[in-house]
C-alpha cells in the first residue's frame, strides 16, 4: 500500500504543478523547441503576459508572424499553385487565358529567359491550356499529355520569373500569383484552398520535386508538401492564453491565408481581422481580380513594417510588438523596425541575404534574436539552431 499511496501522492503532485502552471498563465510546451527560444518566451509570458505587473487589459501586448516557412512549413500560396496545376482547378476561359496571365507586366517584348519573351512563353502557355481544358474531367488522362507537361514546367517558371517585371518592384509578384485564382468568389478560394491544404496535410511530408518541360527548355523545381509544426501551433495558443493578441502578415494573398488561419479544424484560432496578406480588387460583377487594393500597405518587405504600424499597431496604443516571428529576408524589416520589440522569432530556413546576417546577431535596437532549427521532410522542429535540408525526390 505504501508504493501506491506513494504513486497516488506522485500523481497528485503533477496535477497540482500543471494545473499551477495554467494558472500561471505559461501553457507553452516543452516540445522540441531551442532550449533557448523556450527560456524566452516563457520569459516573455510571465514578465508582459496577464499575470505581469504591467499588464494592461486596455492595452494588450501583441505578436505578428509571418506565415509561408513561419507558422507553416512550405508557402500556402506555392502549394495551392502546385494543386491548382495538377488538377486543372482554374476558373479561367482558355479565350482569356493569355490576358489575365499577362495583366499589368508592362512590355511583353522583354527578355523572359530561356529564349523566350513575356509574349512568347504566354501565348505557349495558352495553347496548352485550351489542350488541357478540352480534356473536361478527365484528368487523369490529360496529365498523361506533353501539353500539361509543358503547362506545368513553364507555367512555374512564368510565376516565379514575375517578381521583378511590374512597376511595383518584387511586390507585382506576390499580386500576379492570384491571377490564376481570377473571377473566384471569396467562397470559392476558401474552398479550393482548403482542398489544397488538405491535399498536402494528408501526405505528412514535405519535398522537392523537378519538373522538364518536354523541349527541355525549362526545368524548375517545385515544392510540395504542407505541415503544422505542434510547437508552433501551441505558441499561438499560449500567446492567447497569456492575454496577447496575435496576427499574421503575409506577403501571400490575403483570401488564401484566411481560409487556413481562421478555419477552427486548422487550430490557430485567428479571427479573419488578425490577418493581413497580399489584398487584392474585385470584378464589379463578383470574383476576384489580381490588381492590387489602392491605397493598402501590401505587406511585402518593408510593406510589413508599414501594415504593422497603419493597421496593427494603433489597436495597442501605438505599442511595438513583443514578439515578431519570420524566417526570410522578406521579413526582416519588421523584424528590425520596432525599438520596443522584444523577441525576434527567425525559423532557421537556411537562407542568405540580410536574414542570415541577423541570425548571427545576438540583439538589434532592443530586440533579442532567437534562432529555431527544424526538419522539413518530417515537418518537425528541431531542438537547436541547426536545420535540414527540403530533400530533392528522384535525384
Amino acid at each position: 500500500m505504501k508504493g501506491k499511496n506513494a504513486e497516488i501522492t506522485a500523481v497528485g503532485f503533477v496535477l497540482v504543478v500543471a494545473l499551477w502552471g495554467c494558472e500561471r498563465g505559461s501553457g507553452l510546451e516543452r516540445g522540441n523547441w531551442n532550449p533557448e527560444v523556450w527560456e524566452e518566451l516563457n520569459l516573455l509570458f510571465r514578465e508582459e503576459g496577464k499575470l505581469g505587473e504591467k499588464y494592461d487589459p486596455a492595452c494588450r501586448p501583441y505578436a505578428v508572424f509571418d506565415y509561408d516557412n513561419t507558422t507553416v512549413i512550405n508557402d500556402i500560396a506555392q502549394t495551392l499553385l502546385v494543386y491548382q496545376i495538377e488538377n486543372r482547378a482554374f476558373k479561367i476561359s482558355p479565350e482569356r487565358f493569355f490576358d489575365v496571365i499577362t495583366e499589368g507586366i508592362p512590355e511583353l517584348g522583354q527578355d523572359y529567359g530561356k529564349g523566350y519573351t513575356v509574349e512568347e512563353m504566354a501565348r505557349e502557355l495558352s495553347r496548352d491550356y485550351s489542350v488541357l481544358c478540352s480534356f473536361g474531367d478527365d484528368l487523369e488522362g490529360m496529365r498523361k499529355t506533353d501539353e500539361y507537361l509543358d503547362f506545368r514546367a513553364k507555367l512555374w517558371y512564368f510565376s516565379a520569373s514575375t517578381m521583378y517585371l511590374g512597376p511595383e518592384g518584387g511586390v507585382f509578384g506576390c499580386i500576379w500569383i492570384a491571377c490564376l485564382l481570377d473571377g473566384m468568389s471569396s467562397e470559392e478560394v476558401a474552398a479550393l484552398t482548403r482542398a489544397s491544404v488538405d491535399h498536402w496535410l494528408s501526405l505528412k511530408t514535405m519535398w522537392r520535386e523537378e519538373w522538364t518541360s518536354p523541349d527541355g527548355r525549362v526545368t524548375v523545381r517545385i515544392p510540395k508538401g504542407l505541415g503544422f509544426t505542434k510547437e508552433m501551433k501551441n505558441l499561438y495558443k499560449a500567446l492567447i492564453d497569456n492575454g496577447f493578441d496575435v496576427y499574421i502578415c503575409s506577403a501571400s494573398p490575403e483570401w488564401v491565408v484566411e481560409a487556413m488561419a481562421s478555419d477552427p479544424r486548422y487550430g490557430l484560432g485567428l479571427d479573419t481581422a488578425s490577418v493581413f496578406g497580399i489584398r487584392l480588387l474585385q470584378y464589379p460583377e463578383g470574383g476576384l481580380h489580381a490588381v492590387g487594393a489602392p491605397g493598402y500597405a501590401q505587406p511585402y518587405r518593408e510593406g510589413k513594417t508599414e501594415c504593422i504600424r497603419r493597421y496593427i499597431a494603433p489597436r495597442h496604443g501605438g505599442r511595438s510588438p513583443s514578439l515578431v516571428a519570420g524566417d526570410s529576408s522578406g521579413d526582416y524589416s519588421m523584424l528590425t523596425a520596432f525599438e520596443d520589440c522584444r523577441i525576434g522569432l527567425i525559423i532557421n530556413c537556411l537562407p542568405s541575404g540580410r536574414i542570415a546576417s541577423l541570425m548571427d546577431s545576438t540583439a538589434v535596437i532592443g530586440t533579442r534574436y532567437l534562432v529555431q532549427g527544424r526538419d522539413p521532410s518530417a515537418l518537425v522542429f528541431l531542438p537547436g539552431r541547426e536545420s535540414r535540408k527540403v530533400p530533392l525526390r528522384g535525384k
